[in-house]
């Protein structure tokens, strides 16, 4: 079998956007592989014998006939689709989102009272996003008429699954699980969702593209998260085009932390809420700048980072053309607001200042130098968090040289360095942070992403792309608690 085959891969490009490359080596082939062995093995054709099955060698013949089968059945492209798309996600993922959603859904309709707040969730996977949305609105005090939430996704397997509403304990991840006994019934197989969660929810199968284009509707939130970063450039301009055209003009857009770059190079500005990863339309001030411009000088606006080793804040570096925006700070006393994880409180970093010397700091005659560099590092992250970039380089700075005399260099330091780089709009000297984390631990999860995002805004896609695979292939496994899963 020719991994390689061009046929599929331009099909699956075509029929959803999404550049087989992103899905992994061989993914492609090895779905058709497996699609073959169900619909082309025993098949009684010349040359084809009765007897193959996946995982062995692949005859051309039988990839030949499944290609003819596939594009001749609708039902067999759906199949096909169905086992590429294999969903990854949990209730309340990235739950600054559906915290920030609470909070400006019910500033919006004391606005505008008598609205319906209308929320997009493409794709909806298995149906988690969309029924966190509904349950985020819910415990702000909305009732299920005062919004709506449609609901799509591309695999028939999914949005069936979305539509049972039955979940394993997968999808119930974190110490913040309160809204289940709220919102769910326990049954045989797994909780059930509610029939309140359920009601303001409409789900479809349909491709995004086509379902966009056919759909006028203007959301005041979407939620597109986690999809953008598989399609090829140009899907990834159709799409974004698209959803800006549904986007209300003070509407809100939140994408998965790897996406932000993309964001910003389509002009769309941070409506900086720290870990929410939501973006806006452009005022009329701001049209033609890039939210990432190096050689623009903005007015003061934070950035905001993220405790290492918990999942990365992909938050772009300088803040040229966004809004400052406060901290969010949610008044609901809601458990799923909490962290999933134990982390230090959301990053607001203050204004770029000038930056510090890159020699090693000084040591001071008193405690510095009998500090250990994980304390120094901690010391420089509690610095950050207070905004005072200066004082956090120096002292990042000086447990990276700790480490490295002590024989133990740290990539975790290099790695914040980046970020503080990033924050003071020093893209090449962030860019050089992060390799030297990367030197250190190759796998370094957030130093891939942020590397990532940094070389596709400065124009280097190929460059972005292998990161972004590799940062796929380190990334840290999520918690698998037993059980059933739906």
């Amino acid at each position: 079998m020719n991994d390689g085959d061009p046929r599929f891969a331009a099909w699956l490009l075509h029929e959803t956007g999404i550049d087989a490359q992103a899905l992994g080596a061989n993914a492609l082939m090895r779905a058709v592989a497996q699609r073959a062995a169900v619909t082309i093995a025993g098949e009684q054709q010349a040359g084809i014998p009765p007897a193959w099955e996946a995982g062995s060698a692949v005859p051309c013949l039988v990839i030949d006939a499944y290609w003819l089968h596939l594009t001749s059945e609708a039902a067999e492209r759906q199949a096909l689709i169905d086992a590429l798309v294999v969903p990854e996600t949990w209730f309340f993922r990235e739950r600054e989102a559906f915290a920030a959603l609470a909070r400006l859904g019910m500033e919006r309709l004391a606005r505008r009272p008598g609205d319906v707040l209308r929320v997009l969730s493409v794709p909806c996977s298995s149906g988690e996003e969309p029924y966190s949305a509904a349950m985020a609105l819910l415990d702000a005090g909305l009732t299920a008429e005062q919004f709506g939430i449609d609901a799509i996704d591309i695999s028939s397997v999914s949005i069936a699954a979305a539509q049972r509403g039955v979940y394993g304990r997968n999808a119930f991840r974190g110490d913040g699980l309160a809204f289940r006994e709220r919102h769910f019934e326990a049954v045989e197989d797994g909780w059930c969702v509610s029939p309140q969660v359920r009601a303001p929810v409409t789900f479809e199968r349909a491709n995004l593209f086509e379902w966009l284009a056919a759909h006028p509707v203007r959301y005041d939130f979407i939620f597109c998260r986690n999809v953008l970063i598989y399609f090829d450039r140009d899907a990834q301009d159709r799409a974004m085009g698209l959803l800006r055209a549904c986007l209300a003009d003070d509407g809100m857009i939140f994408v998965g932390p790897a996406e932000t770059g993309l964001m910003m190079r389509h002009e769309m500005v941070s409506a900086y809420i720290p870990l929410a990863f939501g973006f806006r339309l452009p005022n009329e001030g701001e049209l033609g700048r890039r939210a990432f411009a190096p050689h623009f000088s903005p007015a003061p606006a934070p950035v905001a980072l993220r405790a290492l080793h918990t999942a990365p804040a992909l938050t772009m570096t300088t803040a040229a053309s966004m809004v400052p925006h406060q901290p969010l700070q949610p008044s609901l006393n809601t458990p799923w607001m909490k962290p999933a994880v134990p982390a230090a409180p959301s990053r607001a970093l203050r204004a770029p200042r000038a930056m510090a010397s890159a020699s090693a700091p000084a040591r001071s005659a008193t405690s510095v130098a009998a500090t250990p560099p994980h304390e120094t590092l901690a010391q420089a992250r509690s610095l950050a968090d207070a905004g005072d970039l200066d004082g956090a380089h120096r002292l990042a700075l000086q447990a990276a040289h700790d480490a490295t005399e002590a024989a133990a260099p740290d990539a975790d330091a290099w790695y914040l360095l980046g970020l503080i780089a990033d924050a003071q709009g020093h893209p090449a000297e962030a860019r050089d942070h992060y390799r030297k984390a990367l030197y250190l631990e190759p796998a370094h999860y957030e130093a891939l992403t942020h590397l990532a995002v940094l070389l596709e805004v400065q124009g280097d896609r190929d460059g972005a792309h292998r990161l972004m695979r590799r940062a796929e292939r380190a990334a840290p496994p999520t918690p698998r608690q037993g059980g059933a899963d739906v």
